[in-house]
C-alpha cells in the first residue's frame, strides 16, 4: 500500500510539474526580467491611468532615488514652453528668437529669425555634431558662455528644413524662458513642478547660471511618471490644465522625420520622440543619454518609465544600455501592456 501511495504521489508531482512547465509565462514578467538584465538599469515602472501596475528598482536604488535623466530634460523644457505660451510671455511657437533673447539676441538677421518651433523640433539650422570625438557637445559644455557658443555657430541649413539633434540649440529655450518669463527653475516650480507635487528638483546650470534646457534635471521614477501622465492626459493633471491640450497635441505629433536608425523613433515632435509603427502600440518618448525613458502609450492608457546609471560608466556602455533598453521597451514592455 505504501509503495502504491508513493507511486501515486510521484505521479501527481510529475503531473503538477508538467502543468506548470507547460503554462505560458506572464509577458510582463518576462519584460521586467529582460529590463533587469540591462547592465546599468536602476528602475523600471509601468503605470496605467496613474496607478502602478508594476515597478522594480535595481543597483541600490529605491522609490526615493533621484536620477539624472539627461535629455528627458528637453521634454520638461518643451512643456515649459507650452506653459509660457499659455501665460502669454511667449507669443507662439512661431515667434522668432531675436524677439525673445533680450540682450543676448543674435545680430545676424538669419539667426534672429529662427523660430521657437525650430528649436523645439531640432531644426534650427546651426552647424552641430552632437557626439563623437569631434562632437560639439563637450565644447559647448566647457565654453565660458553656452548661449554665445551656440549663436556663434554657422547656419548649415535653412531653419525648419532639416532635423539635426542639437542640445546646444535646445538650451536656448531655457535662455528664452528666463528672458521672456522668469528664471527657468522658478517658472517650472510655478507652472509645472509645483502643481505636479514635485519639490524643486536639482537642475544642472550653465556657466552663466541658466538652467540647462537640454539636460541635467534629477527626478525620481514616480516624478518622471507624473510628467508622462501629464502628457498622456494632454496637459491636464489633478483637474487643472497645466499646459494647453493643443500644445501637447503638437508636441506629441510628428513634426519632422529624424532619418535615424531602427533603435530610435523615426519622428520628432516638440522635445519628444514619436513612434507610430503599426507593429506596436504608437507611443511618444522622452529620452535621455544612457537609457532614461518615459514612454507614453495612449492606446493602453499607460506610462512606462526606465532609468539607468550612466555616470562613471565608460563608453560605449551607456550607448549599449540605451539600445538594449529601447529594444526591451519596443519588443517586450509595450507588447505586454
Amino acid at each position: 500500500m505504501a509503495a502504491r501511495w508513493l507511486t501515486l504521489t510521484n505521479a501527481l508531482a510529475i503531473a503538477l510539474w508538467s502543468a506548470c512547465a507547460s503554462s505560458p509565462s506572464d509577458p510582463l514578467d518576462d519584460a521586467f526580467d529582460a529590463a533587469g538584465r540591462v547592465d546599468n538599469v536602476t528602475s523600471v515602472s509601468v503605470r496605467r491611468d496613474g496607478a502602478v501596475v508594476r515597478e522594480a528598482y535595481y543597483r541600490d536604488t529605491d522609490a526615493t532615488t533621484l536620477h539624472d535623466v539627461r535629455s528627458v530634460t528637453k521634454t520638461v523644457t518643451s512643456l515649459l514652453v507650452g506653459a509660457a505660451i499659455d501665460t502669454g510671455c511667449i507669443a507662439s511657437v512661431d515667434q522668432p528668437i531675436g524677439a525673445l533673447l533680450g540682450d543676448q539676441a543674435p545680430t545676424d538677421p538669419a539667426k534672429a529669425s529662427i523660430k521657437v518651433r525650430d528649436l523645439l523640433t531640432m531644426t534650427s539650422g546651426f552647424a552641430w555634431l552632437e557626439n563623437g570625438a569631434v562632437g560639439d557637445y563637450n565644447g559647448w559644455a566647457l565654453a565660458p558662455n553656452q548661449v554665445e557658443y551656440v549663436l556663434a555657430r554657422d547656419l548649415s541649413a535653412p531653419p525648419g528644413a532639416e532635423f539635426n539633434y542639437d542640445s546646444g540649440a535646445f538650451h536656448l529655450l531655457s535662455a528664452i524662458l528666463t528672458h521672456a518669463c522668469a528664471p527657468t527653475p522658478a517658472f517650472a516650480d510655478q507652472h509645472l513642478f509645483g502643481p505636479l507635487g514635485i519639490a524643486s528638483p536639482p537642475w544642472e546650470t550653465d556657466e552663466q547660471g541658466l538652467a540647462n534646457g537640454a539636460a541635467g534635471i534629477q527626478l525620481t521614477n514616480a516624478q518622471l511618471a507624473a510628467i508622462g501622465q501629464l502628457i498622456l492626459d494632454r496637459g491636464q493633471y489633478g483637474g487643472a490644465q497645466l499646459v494647453s491640450a493643443a500644445y501637447v497635441d503638437m508636441a506629441t505629433q510628428p513634426q519632422i522625420s529624424t532619418g535615424l536608425g531602427a533603435d530610435q523613433p523615426p519622428e520628432y515632435g516638440f522635445g519628444i520622440w514619436v513612434d507610430d509603427d503599426p507593429g506596436i502600440a504608437p507611443f511618444a518618448l522622452a529620452e535621455g543619454y544612457g537609457g532614461q525613458l518615459i514612454a507614453i502609450v495612449p492606446d493602453r492608457r499607460a506610462v512606462v518609465v526606465a532609468t539607468t546609471r550612466w555616470e562613471g560608466v565608460a563608453e560605449p556602455l551607456p550607448t549599449n544600455d540605451y539600445v538594449t533598453l529601447f529594444r526591451v521597451l519596443t519588443t517586450e514592455l509595450l507588447p505586454a501592456l
